[in-house]
């Protein structure tokens, strides 16, 4: 039933918000469950002052009015789901006693975590055991292993793998990613990024994103799609982007269930929600102007330094053309727009794009995933990161909130990390495969490799997009004259998708290199491969010597006889052959220079 808002003061007075998570010195013994196997644990060893949660329960509930929403909130300061909104499900964190507070209130919810800080003793007590005889997926790892995890990836594959960083922290932590590509740093490419961790609880989007490298690195070679796509591009990874958060939750005297980043505020109030303090929508529905809330979106835009360090670092590579930005949990896979239910411009792109990822996800282990613009799709969020990379940058890009849908929330067991990891490599690999294929150019009339000297070559090509329409002018040919810069021209339609252009006449002994270019909203895509690396090669015959006169490819007296008879004034008009140098009769000159090739 609905309750009016002095029900909701009065309920507020019988039963009390929660309490803020309690401190402690001590340690405890209890049954635990690890990876759904019920054991008895040994004393969980609790650091001191850790902020715990006895007593909090998780709960789905339904918001059923503003007023229900408003009740939720009093109860509860940590909401776990991507977003909540009247007439949907959401899940929070709050205390067991709060539960009555609902039940009297006619809320309907259902407890998806019945003893929270029983699974986070767990999972301390697991991670305290020794790991060095376990593969690096086997477990969750913090901030020391993973950086250490990027060295040992530089170290194996130096041509490779390569470290680049975003910024630093605002407790003065690198922001550290890894670039993997084929070819050297500046190198013109299409590239990807994906990044991880912006939220510091959300350990599962680390383990995600480290996956997707170890997969890029290990198999660069073996795996045929993976060679592919760095034969055409390159490939950025970020595995946390909220490196003191991180660390926070992994820290004695941390908050394993820690969001922001650690900004001070005031007294005890800490902390930004980082993806809340991107410019597109800034300070809209789904974020906070309350220091104290876990949604707090900053006094500005790009008012923190993780933000601003990852917005700088993905606005100098302008050819980014694909970003994923990681989190958990709730198995959704959300593109722009996050702020708005206004569909973007480019909605056909990126469902043409989107929904083949889905697909891909479901391929590996059936898992579903719900897919579509966010904002229209599960709720408002404004101030997100992709809403920022598609809208200002261009790219492709969205957010996968990774397994699960609540029954294990932020403390993910250890064998979810692999399976959920695959599936979401396999929407990565979707989206690359899609973007790097959304132009393919076919040639269908071109000159070969040796073409006559002096004459004007023809090109034809057909490109069909596949993800999104061709910009004005979108397809190029290019080309270099004996190495020199680079020259354009725009090819002309010519129907049925097909275009046509002229590479320019060169002289004898000469070169051109040169491809052909389509692009998109997204990416541009080439032919040969998809790279101006690569060219295209047409070449002229060399050019004979001069002084051979009568062409048998020999100089000798025959040649010296036929400059004499040209001897004397040259008729330009006849373009004598025998005025050796050129200028403009046939004397003693020419003469010479023939003597010396004779």
């Amino acid at each position: 039933m609905n309750i009016s808002f002095i029900s909701v003061v009065v309920l507020l007075a019988i039963a009390p918000p929660s309490a803020k998570p309690q401190t402690t010195k001590s340690a405890s013994t209890s049954n635990v469950v690890v990876d759904n196997v019920p054991t008895v644990s040994a004393p969980a060893v609790v650091p001191t002052d850790t902020v715990r949660f006895d007593g909090d329960v998780v709960v789905r509930v339904s918001i059923r009015s503003a007023q229900d929403l408003m009740l939720v909130n009093q109860l509860s300061d940590d909401m776990w789901s991507h977003h909540v909104g009247v007439g949907g499900d959401a899940d929070f964190r709050m205390s067991q006693a709060d539960l009555g507070t609902l039940d009297r209130a006619g809320i309907p919810y259902r407890v998806t975590i019945a003893d929270l800080q029983n699974r986070i003793d767990a999972e301390q007590t697991r991670l305290a055991q020794p790991m060095e005889s376990l593969s690096w997926f086997s477990d969750f790892k913090n901030l020391t292993a993973v950086n250490a995890r990027l060295d040992e990836m530089v170290a194996a594959y130096p041509n490779l793998v390569s470290i680049v960083n975003a910024g630093t922290s605002i407790q003065g932590r690198v922001i550290r990613g890894i670039r993997i590509s084929r070819y050297p740093a500046g190198t013109v490419l299409p590239a990807f990024i994906f990044t991880g961790t912006m939220h510091a609880r959300e350990w599962a989007s680390t383990m995600t994103t480290m996956w997707i490298a170890d997969q890029f690195v290990e198999n660069n070679t073996s795996d045929a799609r993976i060679a592919a796509v760095l034969n055409s591009a390159e490939v950025y990874i970020f595995p946390v982007q909220n490196p003191d958060g991180y660390e926070y939750t992994w820290a004695t005297g941390g908050n394993r269930l820690w969001r922001k980043n650690r900004r001070l505020i005031s007294g005890t109030t800490y902390g930004v929600d980082l993806n809340r303090n991107w410019s597109v929508g800034w300070g809209g529905s789904g974020s906070s102007g309350t220091t104290s809330s876990d949604t707090y979106r900053g006094t500005a835009a790009f008012s923190e330094p993780e933000s601003v360090g990852m917005r700088d670092f993905i606005a100098a590579h302008t050819n980014l053309v694909g970003h994923i930005d990681f989190h958990s949990y709730s198995q959704l896979w959300l593109w722009p727009w996050s702020y708005t239910t206004t569909l973007s411009p480019d909605q056909t792109a990126l469902a043409a794009v989107g929904y083949p990822m889905q697909t891909a996800i479901a391929s590996i282990n059936g898992k579903n995933y719900t897919a579509g613009p966010s904002g229209s799709t599960y709720g408002l969020t404004g101030g997100c990161i992709d809403d920022w990379t598609y809208g200002t940058q261009g790219m492709m890009a969205g957010t996968i909130e990774v397994r699960d849908t609540g029954t294990y929330g932020f403390v993910m067991p250890t064998s979810e990390i692999v399976p959920n990891a695959k599936e979401n490599h396999a929407a990565a690999m979707a989206m690359m495969e899609k973007l790097l294929a959304s132009s393919p150019i076919t040639i269908t009339l071109a000159p070969g490799s040796l073409v006559a000297d002096n004459t004007a070559s023809t090109v034809e090509v057909q490109t069909i997009p596949v993800v999104s329409t061709l910009i004005t002018n979108g397809v190029r040919l290019k080309w270099k004259l004996d190495g020199g810069t680079i020259q354009s021209a725009v090819m002309t339609s010519i129907g049925s998708n097909k275009y046509r252009a002229s590479l320019p006449a060169i002289p004898c002994g000469s070169q051109l290199s040169w491809f052909v270019e389509a692009e998109t909203k997204f990416i541009i895509t080439h032919a040969p491969l998809n790279k101006p690396t690569s060219f295209n090669i047409t070449a002229t015959n060399p050019c004979g010597n001069p002084a051979d006169l009568d062409g048998s490819g020999i100089i000798d007296s025959a040649d010296l006889s036929l400059m004499l008879l040209e001897f004397g004034r040259c008729d330009v008009a006849s373009n004598c052959p025998a005025d050796l140098d050129h200028s403009g009769e046939v004397d003693s000159g020419d003469v010479s220079l023939m003597l010396l090739e004779i």
